[in-house]
């Protein structure tokens, strides 16, 4: 199977927004509020690069566009730092939930607002690295991730008493996944399968009727993706990713130095399409801006805007890109 390049109607221009300051991040959480852009918590190697020994230090900052050129500090800030959660619009914020910080994965959920920060009932177990979508009533799913630094095949679904329930279990593991919802199914889309350590292309849909599974394919991995609304941007190459995490202990500092070019993230805004062919159609591309792993999507103004990310193994970027849709 190959990708479509505008297979649908639409074209996209990509375009430089303001950058953040500092090292950049990944991981991090980013949505439209009003007419700004909200960027909270995320990660990176500030002190010391990730080659010599650096340490992650996740944030619980949020910071906000606000149209005057720069990205500010905002006033509010996380309840504690957070990176790898998921990242869920809803009316008036987002929702993050679950994530990891320096002690471990994290099991939080909050809604981050404009104004306020506010605490929800927690995920049954801590939860990182899932794919999450909404159905057609809106109803949130997460699947898949990491729990504990163990892979969770577990599906849950956010019932309307705000409490969390698992609603069936994944084939097979899937970590940094995304996930769609169509024709009534919901589709989880890999992401890497950390017990037969490879990238998955392909996976698994859920028809809700009945819970019974089939399977999906695709023609890229979607490891390091960020995703929104069946739209997934940059991420990994399936054979360098799967390479990677079978290299023994004495390589992988080696692996770590390879230019940016070695990795061969995507550089490319992918859109769900099942008319197209491989399923996926490219509406938008550009080597440099969007070729970069855990990057953060987000519906602003008249497109997407597009921040951080990682430009190699612990190389972070502190770019926000700016999709514009174009017909």
């Amino acid at each position: 199977m190959s990708l479509a390049t505008a297979c649908g109607p639409k074209r996209a221009v990509v375009s430089p927004l303001p950058a953040m300051e500092g090292a950049g991040l990944s991981g991090h959480y980013s949505v439209q509020i009003e007419d700004r852009l909200y960027i909270a918590g995320g990660c990176n190697f500030p002190d010391k690069p990730l080659t010599e020994g650096g340490t992650k230090r996740f944030y619980d900052d949020i910071i906000v566009f606000d149209g005057s050129g720069r990205f500010r500090s905002g006033t509010l800030k996380l309840p504690r730092p957070s990176a790898y959660g998921a990242c869920i619009p809803v009316e008036g914020g987002m929702m993050i939930a679950g994530g990891a910080d320096s002690t471990g994965t994290l099991d939080n959920v909050w809604i981050v607002r404009a104004d306020s920060v506010e605490t929800l009932s927690a995920l049954p177990f801590p939860l990182e690295q899932a794919a999450w979508c909404k159905d057609d009533r809106g109803t949130v799913y997460l699947g898949g991730g990491l729990s504990g630094g163990r892979p969770s095949k577990d599906v849950l679904r956010l019932g309307g008493d705000g409490r969390w329930e698992k609603v069936s279990a994944l084939p097979a593991a899937l970590v940094q996944g995304i996930a769609t919802f169509e024709r009534g199914s919901l589709c989880f889309w890999g992401g890497y399968d950390p017990e037969a350590r490879k990238a998955v292309c392909g996976g698994y849909s859920l028809r809700l009727s009945d819970l019974s599974w089939s399977t999906l394919e695709a023609p890229v991995t979607f490891v390091g993706s960020a995703s929104l609304d069946g739209y997934a941007v940059g991420g990994c190459d399936a054979d360098v990713f799967t390479r990677a995490v079978n290299l023994p202990p004495e390589k992988v500092r080696e692996y770590q130095l390879q230019p940016r070019e070695y990795y061969r993230f995507r550089g490319q805004l992918l859109h769900r399409n099942a008319d197209c062919e491989g399923g996926w159609e490219v509406v938008a591309e550009d080597a440099d801006r969007l070729a970069k792993a855990g990057s953060s999507l987000a519906r602003f103004r008249n497109g997407f805007a597009v921040s951080g990310g990682e430009l190699k193994p612990g190389v972070r970027s502190p770019e926000v890109s700016f999709i514009s849709e174009k017909r």
